[in-house]
This record gives structure tokens, C-alpha cells and sequence, in this order.
């Protein structure tokens, strides 16, 4: 490089400050930075100077805007001086920060300078202290990683929200930032979401109703409510941000902390955290979805059921088993096919090539026969509530019921035991230090101690699990019940009517030794299982025997 192209060269005077920075006052300021660096600039005599400035921006990625684009014009040789603050202006990751002093710059002829840390590299000094101190940046960067992490969880596990994106449906309260309140415009078309995802329609089937009837998009409808431009398409529904509405528990009114996480302080992506470790704190803010609404779309999508190639879906789709090999049958249709010509036919049949066989029912006749027996079994739990529950209680043999009662009892019991265990331990290992028993001795009770509670633990976890079936099935046949309610007089089948109501539907391979095709189906309930109805007809070719689907019913 020539000497006047070297003269002409940038002085690149560049400032960061992130949030973390600016808790430690007025001097790591932008505009403090800006009136430091430019004096000594101009004391020095440097010419040609121009600011890049990374305002929010941490020291621990090198990923900012600023400093990006003064890297790209070092290695065009467009800069021949950088001059910062002090090191940690320029980073916090003491590797990275020596990888740019020590190779970087010299190999493009950049000098560097750190005004408060006496650091020039044109000036040759006989003991170099700029890795110690890259390192100590970095120190201190972990430093404060470390208690903000430990604020962050003590504020998450207080049940506070953590998040700064509040779910599409609600805002913050202006005179109180940790309270969110419902934002009824958005919160109808959460609402529309839910219901439509009840109703039988997918993410993408949802996304293209919603584009339809051009609804906002979130970001747009934040736009707009703020008065801002929105210049893309507005009303450009994705599959995937439906997807992430029908999946939120904060609908409900719940508080879910600590939902992603990150391997450390270095690193920004943020990963998902597992259930067990995230913290969901009940009735924390207004509910948008009712509990029974959500708990019918998180089962729906469950069993996702993917839309045809024609895009029409049944109303049983993910509802039908096979009843020999426990497979799904298939929704099957073309753009040819009139509606009763569509069919179900099992996973594993494939044109006799599968291991079952075809299990073919049509999907109109499947839908009629769901129906009319959906129709008489509502009329007969809702003329006779008092004798179906008692008929479902009835099922619960009394061994069961007082094997639930007796699980309760014990419980305590065992949970007194592991408490006077835990005790006993204490005393023992004092006995050994005090010299009252030998090692040998210890280590033989303890042995069975240990053991003993080992087999405790596993007890407690099984009583507890026959506790927690039979409330279970309480609530799931109280919760039926109330669906059978809001269906007095059914006009047509609906996929809400079979989601709050149906379990599963068995159908069993066509019989054809009479001469007459004959094909049994199973219709199951929730909670409950098969339904038998007294009044049905057996020509209706519906199976009531009085099974329950191996669940035991307590009221």
C-alpha cells in the first residue's frame, strides 16, 4: 500500500454498550465513549475519523451491526486505526478479543488503541498486560451472566412472568407492567382459533380461512394498534404461528416460566427446556380459552390428522381403529369422488400387499351410524342421568372402590415411615460417632434402612397412581356429562360433537357368510367406553356390550 492511500485511510472510533453496561452509570455512556475517544483523536491528530456505534449490543458475540461492518472494511483496507474506550468496549470474550489484536489487525496494518487501558499497538512495551485484562473482561462478563441468571430465577420461580413478548390476546397494564390483561381484539381471533381447531380444522386449513377473511397477522395488528407502517402482507396467516396459538398455556390464564434455556452465558440461541423443568403458576392472569376448550384441541392435536392431497378431511379422521390390528384407517378421496363415495380403509391393508386386511367402510355410512347412535345414546343419558351414573358406579366393583379408599389411608402411613426413616439414619450415624456402635454395625442398618425406603418410594408412587386414576375418571365422567348436556337436539354431526364426546370408533372387518354384507362397529366413549343402550335395535349393527374400556368410574 502506497503511503498516501495509507494517510487516506478511516480512523474507526468505535462504541458498544449493552444493558448490563449501563448499570454501571454515566461513563460507559454512548455519548461518554463518543466525547472521550473524539478528543483524544483530535489531541493525537488522527484525521478522517468516523463513529461506529453498537448501542445494546453485548460484549460477550461478536454478531453486531456496527462492528460487522467496520470488520468488513479492515479487510478492505479501508481502516488503519480503530480506537476504543478500553478493551471491553471492544469484547468480553478474551479469546476472540485476542484473536482480532493479536491476527486481525495486524495482518490488515490496523493499529489499535484502548485509551483508559493504555493499550496502543504501535507503541512496543516490555511487559504486555492486554491479555490479562481480555481476560478479566471476560471474568466479569460471566460474573454478571451469573447474577442476572440467579435474579432471572428468583423472579421466575416466584410465579412473576419472564417473558417480555406477551402471548397474541393480551397487553400489559399500563400502571402495573407484571399485570396482563385480555386484549379483546386480538383475544377474538384466539378465540376463532380454538373454535375452529375444535370444529375439525388444522393449522394450514386455519391459516387459509383466516388469510380469507384478511384478519391481521400479530405483527401487523401490533402495528396498527401502535400506529405504525406495516409494508408486507398483512393478512399472511402461517400454519406455524396457528400452530403456536392452539399450543400456548397461557390462555388458560397460567403463568409457564422457564420454557427455553441456553448452555451458557456465550451463547444467544435459546433451546427448549423439557416439561419437568418449567414452572407453570395457575390463575396468574385473565383466561382467554376455557379449560375444557383447550384440553379438546391439545387432544385434537394429539392425533394430528395431515389433510388430503384434495384437502378435504373427514369429520372421524384420527378417530377410527382397525379392531384386529389396533392400526388408524385411512381417510381416502379424490377430486372425483362424490361425498359418498370416500372411504376408510386400514393402515396396514395396502392393496393385499399390508399385514390386515382392508377393513373398508364408506365414510358417509360410518358418519350415519356414529350419528344415530350419538342421537339415542344423548337422549338416554339426559331422560336417565341419575340411572347412568349409578349404571357407571356400578362398574366400579366395591374391591376397587375401598382398595382407593384403603390407598389413601396407607399413603400416610408410609409417608410417617420414610419420615421416622430419615430420623433414624441421623440417629444412627451419631451412635457411630459417639462410639456406641461399630462401623460394621452402621453399615448393616443402614444397609437395610436404605433398602426399606427404596421399597417405600415405590409403593407411595403406586397408591398415589390408583389415587390419581380413580379422581381421574371422576373428572373425566363429570366432564362427559357436561358435553352430553350441550347437545340437546343435534341436527347434524359435528367435529366438536365428536371430540367432546367420542373416544374412539372400532370397526371390524365386513362379514359376508350370510350372503348380505354384515360390519360391526364399536363406538367408545369418553370415560366411559361403550354405552349400553337397552333401547338400541340390533339391526343398527352397533356393538353395546357393557365394557368400559379397562377404566374403573368412582362418583
Amino acid at each position: 500500500m502506497n503511503r498516501q492511500l495509507k494517510e487516506n485511510r478511516i480512523t474507526a472510533l468505535y462504541c458498544r454498550l449493552s444493558q448490563d453496561d449501563g448499570r454501571e452509570g454515566e461513563s460507559n455512556s454512548i455519548v461518554n465513549q463518543k466525547a472521550l475517544i473524539n478528543e483524544y483523536a483530535r489531541k493525537s491528530h488522527f484525521k478522517n475519523l468516523r463513529f461506529f456505534v453498537d448501542d445494546g449490543y453485548s460484549g460477550t458475540t461478536f454478531d453486531r451491526p456496527a462492528f460487522r461492518e467496520m470488520e468488513k472494511m479492515i479487510e478492505n483496507g479501508e481502516i488503519g486505526t480503530v480506537i476504543v474506550k478500553d478493551m471491553s468496549r471492544l469484547g468480553r470474550n478474551y479469546l476472540q478479543v485476542g484473536m482480532y489484536t493479536d491476527i486481525v489487525f495486524p495482518e490488515n496494518d490496523v493499529r489499535f488503541i484502548a485509551i483508559n487501558d493504555n493499550v496502543d499497538s504501535a507503541v512496543q512495551t516490555e511487559f504486555d498486560m492486554t491479555p490479562i485484562r481480555n481476560f478479566c473482561n471476560e471474568l466479569y462478563a460471566r460474573d454478571t451472566a451469573k447474577k442476572i441468571k440467579s435474579t432471572f430465577k428468583m423472579k421466575g420461580e416466584s410465579g412473576k412472568h419472564l417473558t417480555t413478548n406477551l402471548p397474541f390476546g393480551y397487553i400489559k397494564d399500563k400502571d402495573d407492567k407484571d399485570k396482563w390483561l385480555i386484549d379483546e381484539p386480538a383475544a377474538i381471533v384466539v378465540r376463532k382459533i380454538f373454535d375452529l381447531c375444535a370444529n375439525g380444522f388444522g393449522p394450514l386449513q386455519i391459516a387459509k380461512r383466516l388469510r380469507a377473511e384478511e384478519i391481521l397477522i400479530p405483527t401487523a395488528y401490533y402495528a396498527q394498534r401502535d400506529g405504525k407502517l406495516y409494508e408486507r402482507d398483512p393478512f399472511n396467516w402461517d400454519q406455524k404461528t396457528v400452530a403456536g396459538i392452539l399450543e400456548r398455556v397461557e390462555y388458560l390464564g397460567h403463568t409457564v416460566n422457564f420454557k427455553t434455556t441456553s448452555k451458557n452465558y456465550k451463547s444467544k440461541k435459546r433451546i427448549q427446556n423439557p416439561p419437568e423443568k418449567q414452572l407453570i403458576f395457575k390463575n396468574t392472569h385473565p383466561a382467554i380459552i376455557s379449560e375444557e376448550l383447550f384440553e379438546t384441541v391439545q387432544k385434537i392435536r394429539e392425533g394430528k390428522r395431515r389433510p388430503t392431497a384434495t384437502g378435504k378431511m373427514s369429520l372421524l379422521s384420527g378417530k377410527v381403529i382397525c379392531a384386529d390390528c389396533k392400526s388408524k384407517l385411512h381417510y381416502c378421496t379424490t377430486n372425483g369422488f362424490e361425498a359418498r363415495q370416500d372411504f376408510f380403509t386400514c393402515a396396514n391393508y395396502r392393496s393385499n400387499m399390508g399385514s390386515c386386511s382392508a377393513h373398508y367402510i364408506r365414510n358417509v355410512t360410518l358418519c350415519n351410524m356414529v350419528f344415530k347412535h350419538i342421537k339415542k345414546m344423548l337422549v338416554y343419558v339426559q331422560q336417565f342421568e341419575e340411572t347412568f351414573v349409578r349404571d357407571q358406579m356400578e362398574r366400579l366393583d366395591n374391591a376397587m372402590a375401598m382398595s382407593i379408599s384403603k390407598a389413601k389411608v396407607d399413603v400416610v402411613t408410609l409417608r410417617r415411615r420414610d419420615e421416622d426413616l430419615n430420623t433414624l439414619f441421623k440417629r444412627l450415624y451419631e451412635d457411630m460417632v459417639s462410639g456406641r456402635i461399630t462401623a460394621e454395625r452402621f453399615d448393616m442398618l443402614a444397609a437395610e434402612y436404605e433398602q426399606e425406603q427404596k421399597e417405600l418410594k415405590v409403593k407411595i408412587a403406586e397408591l398415589e397412581d390408583l389415587i390419581e386414576n380413580g379422581e381421574t375418571q371422576t373428572k373425566d365422567l363429570k366432564q362427559l356429562l357436561a358435553n352430553v348436556r350441550k347437545y340437546t337436539d343435534p341436527q347434524e354431526l359435528t367435529a366438536q360433537m365428536i371430540n367432546d364426546l367420542v373416544d374412539k370408533i372400532v370397526v371390524y372387518a365386513p362379514d359376508k357368510s350370510s350372503g348380505h354384507r354384515k360390519q360391526k362397529i364399536e363406538i367408545y366413549y369418553n370415560a366411559v367406553g361403550i354405552i349400553d343402550l337397552p333401547t338400541i335395535k340390533e339391526d343398527d349393527c352397533i356393538a353395546l356390550h357393557g365394557r368400559c374400556k379397562g377404566k374403573k368410574i368412582a362418583v
